[in-house]
């Protein structure tokens, strides 16, 4: 006779993983939000004419799938940066605003980390 092992813990710990991952997905739209602000309301080059916060969703997007990979501010920067100019061009990230994007950079790091902060704790 063979015995059958309770479905309860797999069942409890199943709906406990998908509850962490709900909790991940609201928070990873938190900050996903929060980066489209950020470069709405810094504009970091000056490209935003009219109040269409969608702009800057493909360059939020972008940001957001490489900051796993930062480790320092200098990191943000770096990668706030490099996609400015995957989207902009080099000609006008020339004629950028260094506070700008200094500003956009910061913000856009401290809502990063307030993320991870938040994602380590759940």
């Amino acid at each position: 006779m063979t015995t059958r092992k309770s479905r309860l813990p797999a069942t409890s710990e199943n709906a406990e993983r998908r509850a962490a991952r709900k909790r991940l997905q609201a928070q990873y739209r938190a900050v996903y939000d929060a980066v489209v602000d950020i470069l709405f309301e810094i504009d970091p080059i000056g490209v935003h004419v009219d109040h269409d916060v969608e702009k800057f969703v493909p360059e939020a997007t972008s940001i957001l799938a490489r900051l796993r990979d930062a480790r320092f501010a200098e990191d943000v920067e770096s990668i706030v940066q490099q996609e400015l100019r995957r989207w902009y061009g080099q000609r006008r990230l020339a004629d950028q605003d260094p506070r700008r994007v200094a500003r956009a950079t910061i913000a856009i790091c401290s809502a990063w980390n307030r993320f991870l902060d938040e994602a380590a704790r759940s």
